[in-house]
C-alpha cells in the first residue's frame, strides 16, 4: 500500500476547507504530505500544463493522485499533491 493510499478522508481537517467565494470550496484540502506541495487547480489547468510547470510528467502527477482518475478531466478548486 502506497503511502498517498494510507491517507483516509477521516484524516481531513473540516476546518481546513478553503472558502471559495461566499463559503467553503466544494473540494477538501487534501492534508499535508512530507515532500509535497498542495496544489489547487484554477480554471484553464491541464495536468499537462502543471507537469510542465513543474518540471514533471502527467504519468508522474497521477501516479501520486489516486484521485485523479481520468487524464483529460480535472476540476477548477479541486486538490491535488505536487512533488517537491
Amino acid at each position: 500500500m502506497s503511502e498517498f493510499e494510507k491517507v483516509e478522508a477521516t484524516e481531513i481537517n473540516p476546518e481546513e476547507l478553503e472558502g471559495a467565494a461566499g463559503g467553503r470550496s466544494r473540494y477538501p484540502k487534501l492534508p499535508k504530505l512530507e515532500g509535497f506541495t498542495r496544489y489547487q487547480i484554477v480554471p484553464g489547468d491541464t495536468l499537462y500544463a502543471i507537469a510542465k510547470r513543474n518540471h514533471t510528467t502527467v504519468e508522474a502527477l497521477m501516479s501520486y493522485n489516486p484521485q485523479i482518475t481520468d487524464r483529460n478531466l480535472i476540476r477548477a478548486g479541486a486538490y491535488m499533491y505536487i512533488k517537491l
